[in-house]
């Protein structure tokens, strides 16, 4: 195998960002393999299992997380291809609007490959950072996360956010 590729690469995120725009997590179905690993510590936030497996859980949490985002934006800013092929790393800004806010999440993505597809994807972010607030006059401003409230249970037993999938400042407990 030849490995994965620039072009490969730059196919799979624009297909993300065509998905995340139209909050059809469907869209990305297609990229993954059938029993890929997602590990990311936004799960904590939603009391769901530190490793999510199986591409439906996956999509499941990842639809979860931005079921209260309007007008996502997913862009890839940078990335590096691991010489073997077997792996790339993106960094990635996610803007979307909250209660008339454009926020932005800065994040790397890990994506390892098997027979073409994502068999593990791992997210890295600073869970206590800022966001970035993008309205005019405020670029660049870092605005604090709102805590995830109104939790409540899923029918399966995990629970879910009543509205909002931005991390939570730490309060004092670690994940």
């Amino acid at each position: 195998m030849a490995g994965f590729t620039a072009a490969a690469l730059g196919a799979q995120e624009e297909r993300f960002a065509r998905a995340f725009a139209a909050a059809d997590l469907e869209i990305a179905r297609p990229l993954y393999h059938p029993d890929v690993v997602y590990l990311s510590p936004t799960v904590r936030l939603y009391d769901w299992p530190a490793r999510i497996e199986g591409v439906d859980r996956m999509l499941e949490f990842i639809t979860l997380t931005i079921r209260a985002c309007r007008d996502i934006g997913y862009r890839a800013v940078e990335h590096a291809i691991a010489p073997a092929g077997d792996a790339a790393f993106v960094r990635v800004h996610f803007d979307w609007t909250r209660e008339a806010r454009r926020l932005r999440s800065n994040y790397v993505v890990v994506y390892r490959y098997r027979d073409g597809t994502i068999a593990r994807q791992e997210l890295y972010y600073d869970p206590s950072g800022a966001l970035e607030d993008l309205r005019p006059g405020r670029r660049g401003v870092r605005s604090r996360p709102t805590r995830v409230a109104g939790a409540r249970s899923a029918p399966d037993g995990t629970r879910e956010a009543a509205s909002n999938p931005t991390p939570p400042r730490p309060s004092g407990r670690r994940a």
